[in-house]
């Protein structure tokens, strides 16, 4: 301020009204409005370099039930009759399977055998075949540790880790290869058995078969509880029947 002044006091020594008093109330007033500006403009920048609030980082507690639970019906209870499909594993799915208790009796000598008194009608096609029959008895390890037949083992019990897997998987199963080499029809396979431990009783199993025509195959076996009580099969009659006549038969050398 000191030099602006002085020039301009040498040029005009006037009163109030002088140009002096004129260029020291512009340069004043300049001065206000320059720091005004200043300071609007640093409080904009505080303003703006604020941080924003911090998103939450964590989720709300769980709750044990959802806010409208009752809507919800309560689980029925059932009771199981058998081994889950978990426990009966991939292999087993294929077979027709007897793995339950029935009512049958166990070490009856004098057991009424109904089953192989019921008359029924025969009539033998030369062109139906049961070529091969196939049976694994998966009750542990093998003793003379046999390659071909440990595998077949392994195949039946793929997948079984807890106990409960593993003695739903125990049993004996077969495999049984027929052939149609007629015009193609459909037929009913029927396998009937004797265990150790129930002798003289039979019991039976059946696959429907529609539209047989060439080579196919038929799954039976007994397993989980069912094996475990009555033990494996020690005779066995495997026969293809076309509406309620028998046209082919395989059967076990003591049946």
């Amino acid at each position: 301020m000191f030099a602006l002044d002085f020039p301009l006091r040498a040029i005009d020594r006037g009163g109030p009204g002088s140009l002096v008093s004129r260029m020291r109330l512009l340069y004043a007033t300049a001065l206000v409005l320059w720091t005004g500006l200043a300071a609007a403009a640093q409080t904009t920048n505080s303003a703006s370099a604020e941080k924003p609030p911090h998103a939450p980082t964590a989720l709300p507690a769980p709750k044990a039930e959802p806010e409208n639970g009752d809507v919800y019906g309560t689980p029925i209870a059932r009771e199981r009759s058998g081994p889950s499909e978990m426990d009966i594993g991939p292999v087993q799915r294929h077979f027709v399977r007897a793995s339950t208790l029935d009512d049958e009796p166990v070490n009856d000598d004098h057991y009424d055998n109904k089953a192989l008194k019921a008359p029924e009608k025969t009539a033998l096609d030369k062109r139906i075949r049961v070529p091969l029959i196939h049976d694994v008895q998966n009750d542990g390890s093998l003793a003379n540790g046999n390659p071909a037949m440990q595998y077949e083992l392994t195949y039946l019990n793929w997948g079984a880790i807890t106990q409960g897997q593993i003695d739903a998987r125990r049993g004996h199963y077969f495999t049984i290869t027929w052939k149609n080499g007629g015009p193609a029809a459909d037929f009913t396979a029927r396998f009937q058995y004797r265990e150790v431990k129930s002798q003289e009783v039979v019991r039976t199993l059946t696959q429907a078969m529609p539209h047989v025509h060439g080579a196919v195959r038929s799954y039976f076996a007994v397993t989980g509880q069912a094996y475990l009580t009555y033990g494996p099969i020690v005779s066995w009659r495997f026969t293809v029947l076309k509406g309620d006549t028998v046209v082919a038969e395989a059967k076990s050398f003591i049946w």
